[in-house]
């Protein structure tokens, strides 16, 4: 097996990112326990599942890249476009949620994101929920937030 720098190079930002939301995340440990409603979850209220959602889809926007991995970005990016009023609402809701606790909270959901078993799996769920979402006006992905984020 050997070692290909050009196929490591995509990965680095990601790994570099990785590595500072980790630090974050330990950096605002002592600071507030995690609450149980921030727990990525079936049946979260609609702006938290939306949120919580756009998050799953940055992570495979970000991660969903080389071999055996389907690909994410464009969806992901016609995702912010055409739902761009819902995203806002839903981030200004978990602001007035989480407060001065929103940087911690979305580390640990990010984390939580970037830790699969099967990246494989999670690229193509991701891949099929994104462009699900870019079919659905806003209101049905609110209605829909829950169970779309299960499928992820």
């Amino acid at each position: 097996m050997r070692f290909d720098l050009r196929e490591a190079k995509p990965f680095a930002g990601l790994v570099v990112t990785a590595l500072l939301l980790s630090a974050c995340a330990a950096k605002h440990e002592a600071r507030r326990p995690l609450a149980a409603s921030s727990s990525v979850k079936h049946g979260a209220p609609p702006n938290e599942a939306v949120w919580h959602l756009r998050a799953g889809l940055n992570v495979a926007a970000l991660s969903c890249r080389g071999r055996g991995r389907t690909s994410v970005v464009g969806a992901y990016s016609r995702m912010l476009d055409r739902h761009r009023t819902l995203l806002a609402q839903s981030y200004s809701v978990e602001q007035r949620r989480h407060g001065a606790g929103l940087d911690r909270h979305q580390t640990q959901l990010y984390n939580r994101f970037s830790n699969q078993r099967s990246p494989e799996r999670f690229c193509r769920n991701a891949s099929a929920v994104a462009k699900r979402v870019n079919g659905m006006d806003s209101p049905s992905v609110s209605a829909n937030a829950s169970r779309l984020l299960n499928e992820l």
